[in-house]
């Protein structure tokens, strides 16, 4: 009862609202497995019987017949791959014990399952891809897997090497690993597909999520959470006003024109009918303010009823949102 009752007696908007103590609550502990880890400290030598050993805690991905020699190979030239080797050197100095992973995700996961108590909390497990930045997180059922070796820091010089755009290098940093880890849990254990038709179906898509995280990572900065720089992230603030008379003007809320759509949520270093200043996604931007302010109005509702939402139209409506110019 103190509990619920501090958690009513909060900041009803912005950050205030998700900033409670969360020591003493469940889970008590998480799973957490380093499978990178354990793969490249195994003795090569004798590798088919480290595999064996070690099967059970990863089976994620030793979930094959490792009496066959040919499966023993292939992972054989995978852990002596000189790359990869320098690529889990580079994640066991960026990631030590000292960084504190496990800690920060389980306060994260407390905050997951305060707000959504039936939802699952998968084991977590921390791998070398190759940098597959393009999902360096993903879920099923019981298991989320995140690549550690693409959360490297913007300055780590192989990204470039490997043609990644400047853009997405600026979110491959370890600030933004939580980030893609909770944003992967909305998708696999919270997310509830609805089909979107319009620009606003797609704004109210993005803005939900996005208030998911602000939620699961109160401290995080704002243009962590959403993958902006800093200075992007000050731009939209800036414009704010701008933008959302630019959607009204151009009647672009309604539209389900696919460029017109892709224009305001598709990546990439900035959008177009704008300085080279305003960040990609602003849509995405606008949909969390209007999330957000539907939140502050509706204070009564949880963070569980308001996911559940579907009708864009009456979240626009109940927020009222008018920014001013």
């Amino acid at each position: 009862m103190v509990l619920v009752l501090f958690l009513l007696s909060c900041g009803r908007s912005g950050k205030n609202r998700f900033s409670f103590p969360v020591e003493n609550l469940g889970p008590v502990s998480i799973v957490m497995r380093n499978y990178g880890q354990a793969l490249f400290q195994a003795d090569t030598a004798r590798l088919k019987d480290e595999l064996i050993s070690m099967q059970a805690d990863f089976i994620p991905f030793l979930d094959a017949d490792l009496y066959d020699s040919a499966n023993i190979q292939r992972i054989r030239d995978f852990v002596t791959d000189t790359n990869l080797r320098k690529l889990y050197n580079k994640s066991s100095e960026t990631f030590p014990e000292s960084y504190g992973l496990y800690e920060r995700l389980i306060q994260s996961v407390r905050r997951y399952h305060r707000h959504f108590p039936g939802a699952t909390i998968p084991d977590y497990y921390l791998y070398i891809s190759g940098v597959q930045h393009e999902a360096p997180v993903m879920a099923d059922e019981q298991s989320l897997v995140v690549a550690m070796d693409c959360y490297l820091g913007q300055d780590f010089i192989y990204y470039r090497q490997l043609g990644i755009p400047m853009y997405r290098i600026g979110r491959m940093t370890p600030d933004h690993m939580l980030s893609d880890i909770m944003s992967e849990m909305y998708a696999a254990y919270i997310e509830e597909v609805h089909e979107t038709k319009t620009v606003l179906d797609e704004m109210i898509k993005a803005g939900k999520k996005l208030y998911f995280l602000e939620a699961m990572l109160p401290d995080l900065p704002e243009h962590i959470l959403i993958g902006y720089a800093s200075e992007q992230h000050q731009w939209a603030k800036k414009h704010e006003g701008e933008l959302w008379a630019f959607y009204v003007g151009d009647q672009l809320l309604y539209s389900n024109d696919f460029l017109t759509i892709r224009k305001f949520f598709g990546d990439g270093p900035f959008t177009q009918d704008f300085s080279t200043e305003a960040p990609a996604r602003l849509g995405e931007w606008t949909g969390w303010q209007i999330v957000r302010k539907y939140a502050e109005r509706n204070p009564e509702m949880s963070l569980a009823e308001i996911m559940k939402l579907d009708d864009s139209q009456d979240i626009l409506s109940g927020a009222r949102y008018k920014p001013k110019r």
